[in-house]
């Protein structure tokens, strides 16, 4: 009984399973580019980019072309993709404007 006990608690703590992503942005002729954190994809694609073109409105960046690639099932791999889209707007000269991640929230 113990036995099946731990078991259930282990089940329960861990988490849902995550998709994680990341979102970029770009504007001004695609020299200045917003780019997220890694974080667990909640709502879909679409909504994401959505919130995040609002984020960006409301800190005064109009017509922002936002784009999240699809949710991956592991973390490192979206990490990896992050990093390599930072990487590629640099080596382009582009002026990177790092966001924390969930920094747009959904609207209510």
């Amino acid at each position: 009984m113990r036995f099946a006990l731990v078991i259930l608690l282990a089940a329960v703590a861990q988490p849902a399973h995550a998709s994680w992503t990341f979102c970029v942005a770009e504007s001004g002729g695609g020299k200045q580019i917003w780019i997220t954190s890694v974080f667990p994809a909640a709502r879909d694609r679409e909504q994401l980019e959505l919130d995040f073109k609002a984020l960006l409105r409301s800190r005064g960046v109009g017509g922002a072309v936002v784009q999240c690639p699809a949710p991956q099932d592991d973390k490192t791999d979206a990490v990896n993709a992050q990093f390599t889209a930072a990487e590629f707007h640099r080596k382009l000269g582009d002026v990177l404007h790092s966001v924390a991640a969930p920094g747009f929230e959904p609207r209510r």
